[in-house]
C-alpha cells in the first residue's frame, strides 16, 4: 500500500517516465506460450476443417485456403501497430 502512495506523491513527468520504464521489459520467447497457443488453435483448426471437409482440388484453392487466416493475422497486426503508434 505504501507504494500507491508513493507512487501518488510524484510528479506527472515521473509517473509516465515509471510506466513506460514498465513497458519495456523484454521477455524470454516461452512466457506467454499459452496465450500463443490459444491465438493459433482456431486458425490452425480453421485449416485444418477446410482442408478435411471442403478438400481444395487445385493449387489455387489452397492457396485461396492458406491466404484468407493470413490476411486476417496481418490486418490484426497492422491494426495493432497503428493503434501503438498513436499512442505515442
Amino acid at each position: 500500500m505504501s507504494d500507491q502512495s508513493d507512487f501518488n506523491d510524484k510528479v506527472l513527468n515521473e509517473k509516465l517516465e515509471t510506466l513506460l520504464d514498465e513497458d519495456y521489459e523484454t521477455k524470454r520467447w516461452n512466457e506467454g506460450l499459452l496465450i500463443k497457443s490459444l491465438i493459433l488453435l482456431p486458425i490452425i483448426i480453421f485449416i485444418i476443417g477446410l482442408v478435411i471437409f471442403n478438400r481444395p482440388e487445385n493449387l489455387t484453392d489452397l492457396l485461396f485456403v492458406l491466404l484468407y487466416p493470413i490476411a486476417l493475422i496481418l490486418i490484426g497486426l497492422i491494426i495493432l501497430f497503428v493503434m501503438r503508434s498513436k499512442l505515442k
